[in-house]
């Protein structure tokens, strides 16, 4: 036994081999002295000397906290007794390496404040981490689990939804079994799961930035019920996907994005040719390497000679369109060879109309009103379906229509017209009132010609259009809260409707068929077309809406047809412009302010120079305020 323990204390560190050598004296001494039980004793004290260090230890030479080490002297011949040790409090249990590294990497002052994060994402992350215990969401084993691959690769795939992948940093595969690197490579996967969440849901562009007449907003975000999701997912590629809108039009759009993008190769294949003057066989013109691409001719950059075999080119393309076989290039035979030579790129308009479902309310109502601005349409939908649709006049550029959510709540029949300073100034300034009325700020009807507009307070006054068969707002108007004070309304003109450009209003949409409108919006709730008929020429009514219907009023330039085809609208209010420079990440100076209505200043006529006999004779003048000096007094700022 004696030389079996010899050979074990080589293997120990300096301090336990120490330690062991007195041990064994004690030992030996007790075998001397014929006691059994004492070699016994010092083996059993050997074993556990000798038993392997713990893994991961900070410094194995080092003694375990509060032994105290034997003095190294010879050991006495039986060793002493010793009192039992004072009961320690047992220490709250340690977290694990990697729950401990996490949980000091999202600390106040931990190394996650260098990680590109918003603070209401480190926020949510610290409290879903602090919430189980640093524990791992994405790693098992060490590395990546299935879920944390397939979370990468839909993350990755963040283009196809109309948003830039390279906003999302994610983290490569850690080299080595370090808790730290595997800490940071499990919260950047996190905070990259937590930022694309966030802009599928809400967008990556604040809808002020490109207007102040976009009062869309998309619903709230909730971070941490997102981890929560993730956390509990066991998809975790259909969960990331659901933070996009919901909405078929969206769905359709990502479809054609990604055929889009697809397509653009062709677009560097089969370049556009310029227009210029006649490119005959034998010239030379900067024109003519992209038509002998256009053509599937090979040649240099820089040859520009219109030679023989691309003369012959062009012959044959000018039989195959039917046009007359000359070979030389004019106008009409550019615009056969650019007819589907250049496919346009849709993807950026695509991305940007993505971008603009990204600010509509997730839930658009069961019944809801959805205004097509740039298509001039309204339409109602239930339960997914459209059951009605009408033409509408929109707001001119200069008087443009906001983009919104609210809900409509009341109808007016026989609706009062006040007008608005916007429209007073340059409507009413030059004219008479006749057909309106002035009304006091106690609501009584003032006889224009009892008022001294030259002493009028501002805002003291207002004036209005009565109900009638000539009032602005025609007969009936549908009401929705908005800090624009607009609204759907009749209107007289009937006319317009027939235009195909419609954006010519005020900033108010005015609907083609109002009662027809009625009929599908509240018919259900009492107030059909037919009922409302019978109330029109009589008193103003207000007739509320016992269940509001949710009201959109949408600016989309791009739109999916039942087809599948894309159909581009006109870009009426110039936004797409601003839209794609804000995806792009450049800066845009604030949108444009409309101006005020210009306020003439009150000028006072001087009178003129009498003759001397009759300045004693002639009163001076009196001046009379012209109708845009009163008018410019009267009127808060409003649209109409």
């Amino acid at each position: 036994m004696t030389e079996t323990a010899i050979t074990h204390t080589h293997r120990l560190s300096p301090v336990r081999r120490t330690a062991a050598a007195l041990l064994l004296g004690a030992a030996v001494a007790a075998l001397g002295a014929g006691a059994g039980r004492a070699e016994t004793d010092a083996a059993a004290t050997l074993d556990a000397l000798t038993a392997p260090e713990p893994t991961g230890s900070i410094d194995s030479d080092a003694p375990a906290a509060n032994v105290a080490l034997p003095p190294e002297q010879p050991a006495p011949a039986a060793p002493a007794e010793t009192s039992a040790p004072a009961p320690v409090e047992a220490a709250a249990p340690a977290l694990a390496p990697l729950p401990a590294a996490i949980a000091a990497l999202l600390a106040e002052q931990g190394p996650a404040v260098r990680l590109k994060i918003t603070n209401d994402d480190r926020a949510a992350l610290k409290a879903f981490y602090d919430a189980r215990q640093g524990a791992p969401l994405w790693f098992g084993a060490g590395r990546f689990s299935p879920k944390a691959d397939a979370a990468k690769a839909r993350i990755a795939a963040a283009a196809d939804d109309g948003l830039d992948p390279k906003r999302f940093r994610l983290p490569g595969r850690p080299i080595s079994d370090d808790p730290q690197e595997i800490a940071r490579a499990e919260v950047e996967l996190s905070a990259a799961a937590l930022a694309y969440a966030r802009e599928a849901w809400g967008g990556r562009v604040d809808p002020n930035v490109i207007s102040r007449n976009i009062a869309s907003r998309p619903d709230p975000f909730d971070a941490g019920a997102a981890l929560a999701s993730l956390d509990a997912s066991s998809d975790v590629a259909a969960t990331l996907d659901g933070f996009n809108p919901p909405q078929p039009q969206f769905q359709a759009l990502r479809k054609l994005l990604v055929e889009a993008r697809g397509a653009q190769a062709d677009k560097i294949e089969r370049p556009e040719i310029a227009f210029g003057k006649l490119l005959r066989p034998g010239d030379e013109d900067p024109r003519v390497p992209a038509l002998r691409a256009r053509l599937g001719l090979a040649g240099a950059d820089d040859d520009y000679l219109y030679d023989d075999a691309l003369a012959a080119a062009v012959v044959n393309f000018q039989i195959d369109k039917k046009i007359e076989s000359s070979g030389v290039v004019g106008r009409q035979t550019v615009g056969a060879l650019n007819a589907g030579a250049e496919r346009k790129d849709d993807a950026e308009l695509i991305a940007i109309n993505m971008e603009r479902w990204r600010w509509m309310p997730r839930d658009l109502g069961a019944t809801h009103v959805l205004v097509d601005l740039p298509a001039f349409r309204l339409h109602v939908v239930k339960d997914g379906q459209e059951v009605y649709e009408t033409r509408v006049i929109i707001g001119k550029p200069t008087n443009q229509t906001p983009v919104l959510s609210s809900a409509i709540n009341n109808i007016v029949v026989n609706p009062y017209w006040n007008v608005p300073v916007s429209i007073a100034l340059k409507e009413l300034s030059q004219g008479s009132l006749r057909g309106f009325e002035v009304v006091d700020s106690k609501g009584r009807v003032v006889p224009p010609g009892e008022i001294d507009w030259a002493s009028v307070k501002a805002h003291k006054l207002r004036i209005r259009q009565p109900p009638g068969e000539r009032n602005a707002l025609g007969h009936i108007k549908f009401q929705f809260q908005n800090r624009f004070a607009v609204y759907l309304h009749d209107t007289p003109s009937r006319k317009l409707f027939g235009n195909d450009y419609r954006a010519l209003s005020h900033g108010c949409v005015r609907v083609d068929q109002p009662l027809e409108f009625a009929d599908a919006l509240s018919g259900a709730q009492g107030l059909s077309g037919d009922k409302l008929q019978k109330m029109i020429g009589g008193k103003e009514r207000g007739l509320p809406l016992t269940d509001p219907v949710p009201v959109h009023l949408t600016y989309f330039t791009a739109w999916v047809d039942a087809d599948g085809k894309l159909d581009r609208r006109k870009d009426l209010y110039e936004l797409d412009g601003r839209m794609a420079a804000a995806l792009r990440g450049e800066q845009l100076s604030p949108p444009p302010v409309a101006p005020p209505p210009a306020l003439p200043k009150i000028v006072r006529a001087k009178p003129r120079p009498a003759p001397e006999a009759q300045a004693a004779a002639v009163p001076p003048p009196q001046t009379r305020p012209s109708p845009s000096n009163w008018l410019s007094r009267l009127f808060g700022d409003s649209r109409y």
